[in-house]
């Protein structure tokens, strides 16, 4: 009989290989999405009161997503995978 912990590690281990065979994203486009995304979401901040402020947020957001994730659903959209460019 497994034990918990080997079954989460297991489900954790199939999630992560889910997640490499949907990633489509390189790692310079990785670089550019955080940096992009992180002054966003700084000017967004700065003006948090104002639609444009809250707009800035969520692509800074996004932008930052598609980073950590290395998934991009506009790539998925129109077949296109810089990840193995």
């Amino acid at each position: 009989m497994e034990s918990t912990v080997d079954i989460v590690s297991e489900k954790l281990h199939d999630a992560g290989e889910q997640l490499k065979e949907a990633q489509n994203v390189g790692s310079t486009e990785r670089i550019i999405s955080l940096i992009a995304g992180a002054v966003l979401s700084f000017y967004g901040i700065q003006k948090k009161d104002t639609m444009l402020g809250k707009g800035l947020t969520f692509v800074g957001g996004i932008l930052i997503t598609r980073c950590t994730t290395g998934v991009c659903p506009v790539n998925q959209a129109i077949g296109r995978n810089s990840l193995l460019a």
